[in-house]
């Protein structure tokens, strides 16, 4: 009986998945409509164009692998959103994704350039920790690799944002993360930098659960709301890390760099879970990605001035 009703329910859900990944937009019948239309009349069984159809593809659409059936559901995503318009409706969702107008193939110009400024604000601040040499104060090493980790996250973040795949988009997500993860493990790290056992544990079991997670992404049975709360929950423990440590030093000149860029990450979160539509090529994540591209110029300050702070070459001995 168990099994039974066990296949079920796997049966519907099957069934199911297809209106629990979609969004207003697409659920449309215009929209599957034109779909359908456009793809018999322009693409090959297989999706790719028609030799007709091939020749007035954009060539930046073309470099950048937009097939037929992308084309296809770009155009009828536009001829949807008039009709909306036309009616009197709300612009929707497609995919679950707000419409956008491509430039130069770019599938989200706004998050796209957005995510490329906060790269450069990363590279821009690793030039100067390198000035900081590696054996001159404890944690240098740490704090390359979490560059180099936000560094990768933004570069994925700008290739998901140029051209939504699977495949990016397991990448951004998985990025993402690490991103958020790496702050946390700083903040355990320097936090415990006296107890090295129990910061050891913390780390493995803190990978080792990002590893898993990761696997989890990359099975494409994606639970957005799920990977929403693993981002949110390790990025709160790691901001309330931090603001007690800055709170505990705060009569060190530099902790409140710290705090700063804390707090404004934090406020600059609220622009991503108003979730509007794009309002003049930008909508609330593009806005998220924008606000957050000043934050490391606070945040690699206050690590520099700490790291000088713990060179052994000071003479007054310091207590963290």
């Amino acid at each position: 009986m168990y099994k039974f009703e066990h296949n079920i329910s796997i049966f519907v859900f099957i069934l199911l998945l297809p209106f629990i990944l979609s969004s207003d937009g697409d659920r449309s019948p215009f929209y599957q409509n034109c779909v359908k239309s456009c793809s018999k009349a322009n693409c090959t069984l297989e999706g790719a164009f028609q030799e007709e159809s091939a020749k007035v593809q954009d060539k930046w659409n073309r470099w950048l692998n937009w097939n037929c059936k992308d084309e296809c559901r770009y155009q009828c995503m536009w001829r949807a959103v008039h009709a909306f318009q036309e009616r009197g409706y709300q612009v929707p969702k497609f995919h679950g994704k707000w419409p956008f107008k491509r430039i130069l193939g770019v599938q989200e110009p706004a998050s796209a350039f957005a995510s490329l400024l906060n790269l450069i604000t990363h590279m821009y601040m690793y030039s100067k920790l390198l000035g900081i040499s590696v054996r001159s104060a404890p944690h240098v090493l740490l704090w390359h690799v979490f560059a180099m980790v936000c560094m990768n996250a933004w570069i994925w973040s700008i290739i998901f944002h140029t051209r939504d795949t699977a495949f990016t988009e397991f990448m951004d997500y998985a990025c993402a993360l690490s991103m958020v993860m790496s702050l946390f493990i700083a903040a355990v790290v320097r936090i415990l930098h006296r107890r090295k056992k129990l910061a050891a544990v913390l780390l493995i079991l803190t990978l080792a659960y990002y590893v898993e997670h990761a696997r989890y992404l990359y099975s494409g049975r994606i639970d957005y709301d799920y990977n929403m709360r693993v981002n949110i929950f390790f990025g709160v423990a790691g901001s309330l890390l931090w603001l007690g440590w800055a709170w505990r030093a705060r009569a060190r000149r530099y902790g409140w760099r710290l705090a700063a860029s804390t707090l404004l990450s934090g406020a600059a979160l609220s622009l991503e879970l108003l979730d509007f539509p794009p309002r003049r090529g930008c909508d609330a994540h593009a806005l998220w990605h924008f606000s957050t591209a000043p934050l490391p110029l606070l945040f690699y300050r206050f690590v520099i001035d700490d790291l000088k702070y713990s060179m052994p070459s000071q003479s007054i001995k310091k207590s963290a």
